[in-house]
């Protein structure tokens, strides 16, 4: 449970319009265009502001688990086991959350995922996702530089992150109405 972060914020965004990112690229300063993938905490305020105005006006809707940390009485059942084990059952509740807001056809779900996993650990995942879910799914381990909806994602996970550790709120209300489903897991000191 280390790290430098209190938080985990985990986001799914449900995005239909997935070219947010490169339309927004093409009005930012040069220097922002040059760069592979654009970061929420490496980029400008009006970049911010930007992309997710534009996240904001796609068909899109987002879902989020938010966790503190030093939540004592919901970590208590994690400590001494892999921090994987508890990304994993926190991955699943907030997909299990979106699958029964959206009646999804029984065909294969398709989940993109920063990747973070490799090899035996990745296939591991999938397999625990797909049976606590109870349903087919392909998922796909990729590169945020690869996927701008990954990129878009973080931009939304950024804001979120900031609503929670700040209590600024100025870029999470430019995405609030587009968010159906958030698990918060936050008590107040």
């Amino acid at each position: 449970m280390g790290g430098c972060f209190k938080y985990h914020c985990l986001t799914t965004c449900l995005l239909s319009g997935v070219h947010s990112i490169r339309e927004v690229r093409l009005t930012l300063k040069k220097k922002h265009k040059v760069k592979s993938e654009l970061k929420f905490n490496q980029s400008s305020d009006p970049s911010k502001r930007r992309i997710l105005e534009c996240v904001a006006k796609t068909n899109s809707n987002i879902a989020y688990i938010f966790l503190r940390k030093d939540q004592a009485a919901f970590l208590s059942h994690y400590y001494g086991i892999e921090p994987q084990v508890l990304y994993s059952d926190l991955y699943k509740q907030l997909l299990y959350g979106v699958i029964h807001e959206y009646e999804f056809p029984q065909e294969a779900i398709e989940i993109i995922i920063d990747r973070f996993l490799y090899g035996a650990a990745q296939e591991r995942f999938d397999n625990y996702l797909a049976d606590g879910l109870m349903r087919s799914i392909n998922v796909s381990h990729l590169d945020s530089k690869q996927c701008p909806c990954l990129q878009a994602t973080d931009f939304i996970a950024g804001a979120i992150a900031r609503k929670y550790r700040d209590n600024d709120y100025l870029y999470y209300n430019k995405i609030q109405h587009k968010i159906i489903v958030a698990l918060e897991f936050f008590e107040s000191k």
